[in-house]
């Protein structure tokens, strides 16, 4: 197989523009197919070599699309009466200087050159719509049109009785829509798509009632003969639309053939042969012309989903490109069960390489490797090898272009000129319509190879699907989900477990969290968590201070913990430091909060060390890290943090928060301040560094208790509230009067 990337530009959606990309698509030449209608690409079989662009183009629009597609040359394979799109390819190519030639349709012999009007047999000649629509307005009977739906209301208006006609037009919503315009109505409808043999068209001619047929020279591709056959069988008389002059195959090699070059040059300045040429000759041109002008030195690659696992779980287009590649590259385990059990991808050479500067490093010591493939299990998009790939391919030709050091030889001698991007089954739908559960309101998870907060992704969503990495993952996420059950984090369970998906030893079966953490099996897992009590999950903060552990250690209380929450604005991903942790309040409910995020609670005292750590094994928290430390030190080797919570600063509130901004100078920033220290110490270190936002709140909360049979209110401490946003060294940056207006309204 010789791969081409110099690829083609087809126009048409004839039964010779799917001939011809047909038979350049099984030599390995990448084709685009540009068709006018969305019916016209259904009709089309998808292959990995191809693309199909839909949609009607004007000149300027057809100029852009070669220009952009670099394409070596263009086939016009539009209908014969498709003049003026014709004269708009040729334009076109003329303008960008591409090469094109126009495929000729094979004539009969009951079609003659002459086009004025005349009767001939049973035959009567015209030149166009019009004319047929007046001719039939002085006869009688009913008509069969069989020149599709374009014209169908101009014929409509100059026969002037639209309910004599019967149509046949292509099963689209474009071509019914315009039989409604014409004033076809029900039976008057034929939709079929054909080709029509003579027996077809007798028996339409039948159903319609018939007097006349009306079709255009088509030629055989066209089904002119067997319409011919049916009206003379059936007794009846046909009008033909003569093909327009022009449009008769010539080639059109060199668009940017000057005035007073010689008509017969055999080759041109395009490098194209001269025609006249049919759907054969012009492939057979079009591969000598890419032979010569070295297209074939270009290389294709293919990013395969494979699906599930099974070949019969794979599409066809994953199969065409496996069949395609010379070379495939993948993790062993998928190679391995490629080339066992998939008859497209036997016998070819396997290289267990997946990662993008192993592949290329392949291809640049392989230089006769025209098409490879890299193949991937599950769906290309979903959690899949192929976005690294396609970004490291993305960095290695910037690389090239801006000519870093990075950019090798060798790197650009392996780049592939042409990448195609297959999707697969994912393991999601297969195992949704094995179980018969919609997945629409699924929330994706994946621990395969990454860290998932399983636990508290289930506490706030009814329905979770899970990628697993093998069984000892299973067996830990079996133990995590017993555990928060058995501490009331998490209600009942539905547990759907999957295992080895579309392969023989597929197994679905329902089960118990303990029964997971109990499974010694190997293989590839997966398992749908269904919580009903998901609903039931505040969205915002607002635990009760009594469900914490608390003991000796500082606690910020409920009311002043949400209302430095709702401050903080944590987002989704959030990155929260939680300085000064103490027992783990803020810690444990901004976890609970963003089970996406990540919070790393920073504390240096032993006691409370000790309280965080049960706090957090209590609600079952996977996104919650504890640091045992001081700080500034010990946030040093930390993540940047998005919003930082400073609920003890042990005297050192300055260095925090310059820690902080030097990380991410544009977090987010939360501090509580109970003595006038603290405050002091904070409004000293605002004055020196730049923030945006400022905002400064007192607190007073009065709480109601008992007092015998009495009750009364107990006040706790006052808590200032500051809150404001690094202003990433200079945007929004406020003057030192701002930044001190909260203090002095405070």
């Amino acid at each position: 197989m010789r791969a081409k990337s110099g690829r083609v530009l087809i126009f048409g959606g004839t039964t010779e523009g799917r001939t011809a990309a047909e038979c350049l698509l099984r030599e390995g030449v990448p084709c685009t197919v540009s068709v006018a209608t969305s019916y016209g690409e259904e009709v089309l079989r998808p292959h990995p070599l191809m693309r199909v662009r839909t949609g009607r183009l004007d000149r300027a629009q057809m100029a852009q699309m070669m220009r952009e597609g670099k394409y070596a040359c263009v086939i016009d394979a539009t209908h014969p009466f498709a003049q003026i799109v014709s004269g708009e390819i040729e334009a076109a190519c003329g303008e960008t200087g591409i090469p094109c030639l126009r495929l000729r349709r094979e004539q009969t012999d009951a079609e003659s050159g002459t086009a004025a009007l005349s009767d001939v047999g049973t035959c009567v000649y015209v030149r166009d719509i019009g004319e047929a629509g007046a001719f039939l307005a002085g006869s009688a009977g009913r008509v069969l049109v069989t020149t599709g739906s374009k014209e169908l209301a101009r014929f409509a208006e100059a026969l002037g009785d639209p309910s004599r006609i019967t149509a046949r037009v292509l099963p689209a919503q474009e071509s019914l829509k315009a039989c409604g315009e014409a004033g076809l109505t029900g039976r008057q409808i034929i939709a079929m798509q054909g080709p029509f043999d003579a027996e077809m068209n007798c028996a339409h001619i039948r159903y319609a009632g018939a007097a006349w047929l009306l079709t255009k020279e088509s030629g055989a591709a066209g089904g002119y003969p067997d319409k011919i056959e049916a009206a003379e069988r059936c007794g009846i008389r046909t009008v033909v639309i003569r093909k327009p002059e022009g449009k008769d195959g010539l080639q059109r090699a060199d668009s940017r053939r000057p005035a007073g070059a010689e008509a017969d040059d055999p080759q041109g300045r395009s490098g194209l042969e001269a025609g006249p040429f049919d759907t054969e000759q012009a492939v057979r041109a079009v591969l000598r012309y890419l032979d010569r002008e070295g297209r074939g030195s270009e290389r294709v690659l293919f990013l395969i989903g494979t699906g599930v696992g099974a070949p019969e779980a794979g599409t066809l287009q994953a199969q065409e490109a496996l069949a395609q590649a010379q070379v495939l590259f993948g993790a062993g385990t998928v190679l391995d069960n490629l080339t066992r059990t998939w008859s497209a991808a036997a016998g070819k050479t396997a290289v267990p390489v997946y990662d993008c500067e192993g592949v290329l490093r392949y291809l640049a010591q392989h230089p006769e490797i025209r098409t490879a493939a890299v193949a991937y299990s599950g769906d290309s998009g979903f959690y899949s090898g192929a976005a690294s790939m396609l970004e490291g391919l993305r960095k290695a030709g910037r690389d090239l272009c801006d000519r870093k050091p990075a950019a090798t030889e060798e790197a650009g001698a392996a780049m592939p000129a042409d990448v195609r991007v297959i999707c697969g089954v994912s393991s999601v739908s297969w195992f949704s319509s094995r179980v018969g559960i919609p997945w629409q309101n699924w929330k994706i998870l994946s621990s395969h190879g990454r860290f998932c907060n399983v636990t508290g992704f289930v506490r706030r969503n009814r329905e979770c699907f899970l990628l697993l990495s093998g069984a000892q993952d299973l067996r830990r996420t079996g133990a995590l989900l017993a555990k928060a059950q058995e501490n009331g984090v998490l209600g009942e369970l539905k547990l759907i477990l999957g295992y080895e998906l579309s392969r023989p030893a597929e197994e679905i079966r329902e089960c118990g969290a303990r029964e997971l953490a109990a499974v010694r099996k190997e293989g590839l897992y997966v398992l749908y968590i269904c919580h009903e009590d998901a609903g039931k999950t505040p969205v915002l903060p607002g635990l009760s201070d009594s469900t914490l552990i608390r003991g000796k250690a500082p606690m910020t209380s409920s009311e002043i913990r949400e209302l430095s929450l709702c401050r903080l604005g944590l987002t989704e991903e959030a990155v929260l430091w939680d300085v000064g942790a103490g027992t783990g309040s803020v810690s444990v409910e901004a976890a609970m909060t963003c089970p996406a995020g990540k919070v790393w609670s920073v504390e240096q005292k032993e006691e409370a060390l000790l309280i965080l750590r049960k706090n957090r094994d209590k609600f079952c928290l996977q996104n919650m890290e504890i640091v045992a430390g001081h700080a500034p030190e010990a946030l040093r080797d930390l993540p940047a943090p998005t919003h930082v919570f400073v609920g003890g600063s042990g005297g050192g509130i300055g260095e925090i928060l310059r820690t902080a901004f030097a990380a991410n100078p544009a977090a987010r920033v939360v501090a509580n301040c109970i003595t006038s220290e603290t405050l002091s110490a904070l409004k000293a270190a605002l004055a020196e560094l730049p923030v945006r936002d400022l905002v400064c709140t007192q607190v007073l909360v009065n709480r109601e208790e008992m007092l015998g049979r009495y009750h009364y209110l107990r006040a706790a401490n006052p808590v200032f509230i500051i809150s404001f946003t690094g202003s990433g060294g200079g945007e929004g940056k406020e003057s030192g009067a701002d930044r001190a207006c909260p203090f002095s309204r405070a």
